[in-house]
């Protein structure tokens, strides 16, 4: 395969019907990522060979009181038969590079210190960790279903 004839763009919410394959490999709901798109500060970017979308990465366009927008980028995912291809660290850059060109202050992205292929990625990309305190609380709420 040529990792040249990959293709990367934003997500737009007419575009979504190409998705419903590779969300189900991605155990990612195709009427919650229409419902998500509606949202104009929700992001989706996605990697393609043709008409295949071989990559996915979702975020949100976060405001603060004291800067401009930041991009959180929630989660990135290719698929597997396309790992280890680079397509994830093109992807990944893509969409930095997009949140600089849009004027976001900064561009970040959680993982766990052990997901390395995942640290090689941001760091390629020119992410930095430079806090060894930084810890996440997580407070769950039971949902009656």
């Amino acid at each position: 395969m040529d990792i040249n004839k990959v293709k990367y763009s934003q997500l737009t919410a007419t575009e979504g019907e190409n998705l419903a394959p590779v969300l189900t490999e991605l155990e990612i709901d195709f009427g919650r990522l229409c419902e998500f798109l509606k949202f104009p500060h929700n992001l989706v970017f996605v990697a393609k060979i043709g008409n295949e979308i071989c990559g996915f990465i979702y975020g949100y366009s976060l405001m603060s009181l004291d800067s401009p927008p930041q991009l959180f980028v929630y989660s990135v995912d290719v698929l597997e038969k396309y790992q280890n291809l680079g397509i994830g660290t093109k992807l990944f850059q893509y969409v930095v590079d997009f949140s600089r060109e849009n004027g976001f202050a900064e561009c970040y992205v959680m993982t766990d210190k052990a997901n390395k292929r995942a640290c090689r990625i941001y760091e390629k990309a020119g992410g930095k960790n430079d806090y060894d305190d930084e810890i996440i609380y997580v407070v769950k709420h039971e949902r009656n279903l």
